[in-house]
This record gives C-alpha cells, structure tokens and sequence, in this order.
C-alpha cells in the first residue's frame, strides 16, 4: 500500500493542481511522451528489433483501445539515435483512402533538394507525383534514405480503408522493399483478430515481417500507467483504490488513465488532499459515467431500452459485462453469463432464461453491442467495442444492480477478472433488479 501523502492543497494551488492532473491523464488522446509511457516491454522491443534488422517491417493489431497507437508513436523516441538521424513518418488511414492517397500523405512529410545545390528551393516530394503512385515509386523513394538515418514510417488505423486493393498492394509493397533490402522500416497498425484481417496476400510477406499482436494491458502494466502519472503528480494511493481502478479498467489504459484523473479531481476536492482513497475512486466512477461520451451512454440505451415492465436488459448486459473472457479475443460464452446474471437476480438462471437478450443484443435493431462468433450451440460473444464492457460493469455499479459487499470485490488484488465465476456468485450478496 504507498504511504499516504497527507499534505494538504489551498486554493491557489488546487487550480494549478487541476491542470496539472487533466495534462497527464489524457484518456482521449494517445501518449506521446517517452515520460509517460508504461508497460509494453515485450512488444516495444519486438519493434526494435525489427527496426534494426534491415528488410523487416512490423504488422502491430489489436482490439479498439490497447494502446497500439501510443506504441506506435512512442518508438521514435526509443531508438538509439547517438549516431543515425531518425526519419519518424506517420500517417492515419481513413475509409476513402486508395494506395494512391495513402502513400502520397507520406511523400508530403518528405522534401529534397537538388543535388549539389545547397541554398535552392526546398522541393516536396509529393509534387513530383500528380497522378497515382505504385510499389515501384514508393521504394525508389524510400531507397533515397543515408546509411545515417533510421527512417521508420507508420500507417496508422489500417483497419478503416474500404479499397481491397490497397490492402492487397501494401503486402507487394513490404515484399519489394524486403527483397531490395530498403533501409526503411513500414510499421502497419490496425484493429484486427489476426493480420489476415489487415492485409491480403499477408502469408506472401511473414518472412519479411514481425507480425506483432497487441492483447489487452495486465495488472503490472495498468498500474505501472497509474504510477507513473501519480509520482509526476506527488499523489500517493491506497491499495485498496488502486486495484479498484486496475480491476475496473478490464485490460483498457484508457479506463486507468480516466478513473485515476477523476480519483485525483475527488481527493483535490476532498479539502485539497493529495492522497486517494477508495471512496475518491467510488466518486469517479460517477463523474467518468457523466462524462462519457454521448455514443457510450446512446448504445447502452438503445441495448436496454424497453416498454415491457420487469425486463431484464440491463441485468443481462450487466452479466455479459462481468462474464469471463476466453485468451482469444475477449470473447465469451452464455455459459459464463449464467452464474453474474443468476447473482444479480438473485436466484439461478438458466441459459434458456436469457437467450433472446443475447440475440437481441447483436441486433442492429439495439445497436448491436454485441459480436457474435461461431456456429450454432458454440457461439461465443464480444463487446463490439471493448470500452463499453467497462463502462457497462460502471453503470451497472451507479444503478444499484451490483450492491455495496459485491463491489469490494473490486479492491481486492486476487480479483483481476473482476468476480470469480461459478459458486463463489451464490455467495455474493448483489442486490435483486
């Protein structure tokens, strides 16, 4: 447990306290500062690796909300550069994106001059490309680069472009570039299950990429982020409250650095404190759910709303939520919904009871927050958004569907998935909805 700071804040200094907090938790926005960034070991050093392996590019996927792109951004600040100059590119993709658009907003972050001629105009690269550009431009281009830079260049959210061509002609493009043995490093990033998802033809090109999966954050890695931003801020926490933010934060850095900026908004308050306590964490909870995105709180109701009275939507999504996930992908199955929907109405239920819930929660219908995967009798199920699983376990929390004793639960380390299925819920005093 850290050793409570019991130095108290005026006024003056509870303003600029304030700011100080909502610079560094940033939940909306990725990291950018080497400072800042925690957890990651494994897959930041694959990078590097790749990056200093001449011909070998990175393929970085995930669910929404891991932290693919901080990672992403935060490599050029991580390669040794005591003696090579880092070239750091990166673009986003959008849906209307082509080959064409793609590689052209990278030729724009890249100028020249002529040869020889020192003190001339600055030319950019992108202009001597008005129509389209092919594989071939790109690694004529990219073979431009000195033996003394480290030119690393990220497309970022994959994932959003529509043209299978594009997808088809980036895996011709790492190809060519491996086997002429360009000094570049094309790092693609993107939400996918596998890199199938991101690139056709990908099993062309796995001997000339790392192939690099991005699972959610484990406790280690959601407390080194909370840490971090607490030892900047000279805040000190109670173990109970910090395990509270972890347990809550389902794997999400976003959720760790949301929960822990409005546990530091409620110490602050609480007579300008600098130490957390649980109840600080108990309070956001309650003010991260009032300012949630309208889009979260519009899909929780368009999943739940209903004329019939006595329904159970809420109670049923509140179980999906609190279910246990398999180690692929996060799904999970209607059995391991069975036992949080029969804790928190409070008798046993069977798979049956609640079968048109899931059905109706991967309906369009009801903003289909859920995913469905499988076959008939084997289906499993994910949050189509992986954020909204702790935001719905959040609601669940602020509508009195999980009571006061089920919510310690929460602030107890050997806890990580929340609640442990199976008997222990019989055990559970969760309050009857």
């Amino acid at each position: 447990m850290a050793k409570a700071n019991r130095k108290l804040l005026d006024d003056e200094a509870i303003q600029v306290k304030r700011f100080e907090i909502n610079e560094l938790f940033t939940p909306s926005t990725p990291v950018t500062t080497r400072e800042l960034f925690a957890g990651r070991a494994g897959q930041l050093m694959r990078i590097m690796d790749a990056i200093a392996e001449r011909g070998r590019h990175v393929i970085l996927y995930g669910e929404r909300g891991v932290g693919k792109t901080s990672l992403a951004r935060i490599v050029q600040f991580m390669i040794p550069s005591q003696t090579r100059r880092i070239k750091y590119i990166r673009i986003q993709a959008y849906p209307e994106d082509t080959y064409t658009s793609l590689f052209k907003n990278i030729f724009r972050s890249m100028s020249f001059r002529h040869p020889g001629d020192d003190d001339g105009p600055i030319y950019n690269v992108a202009d001597q490309y008005p129509g389209s550009i092919t594989p071939a431009d790109f690694v004529r281009e990219m073979s431009g680069f000195s033996e003394s830079e480290i030119p690393v260049i990220v497309i970022d959210e994959f994932n959003e472009v529509r043209d299978p061509d594009a997808r088809n002609v980036i895996a011709n493009t790492i190809k060519a570039l491996s086997d002429d043995g360009v000094n570049v490093t094309l790092i693609i990033v993107g939400v996918a299950d596998d890199v199938s998802d991101l690139i056709k033809e990908h099993a062309s090109i796995q001997r000339c990429t790392e192939e690099i999966p991005m699972p959610r954050m484990d406790t280690k890695e959601l407390r080194d982020v909370l840490d971090v931003r607490l030892k900047q801020l000279d805040f000190s926490i109670a173990g109970d409250a910090a395990w509270k933010i972890i347990n809550l934060a389902k794997g999400l850095p976003a959720y760790v650095h949301g929960l822990g900026k409005h546990a530091c908004l409620q110490a602050i308050e609480d007579g300008g404190q600098l130490h957390i306590a649980e109840k600080h964490v108990d309070g956001a909870i309650t003010a991260l759910i009032a300012a949630t995105e309208r889009s979260f709180k519009d899909a929780y109701h368009s999943a739940t709303r209903s004329n019939q009275p006595g329904n159970l939507l809420r109670q049923a999504l509140t179980a999906c939520a609190l279910a246990k996930p398999d180690d692929d992908g996060g799904f999970f199955t209607p059995t391991s919904v069975k036992e949080p929907l029969s804790a928190i109405l409070g008798r046993q239920i069977e798979i049956a009871n609640f079968q048109n819930h899931l059905q109706a929660f991967i309906d369009h219908a009801r903003g289909a927050v859920l995913q469905r995967r499988g076959e008939p009798r084997a289906y499993r199920f994910r949050f189509a958004q992986p954020a909204m699983q702790p935001y719905v376990i959040m609601r669940g929390i602020t509508e009195g569907l999980i009571d006061e004793e089920a919510k310690r639960v929460l602030s107890h380390p050997e806890q990580p998935d929340l609640f442990e299925v199976g008997a222990a819920y019989a055990a559970l005093p969760i309050k009857k909805g």
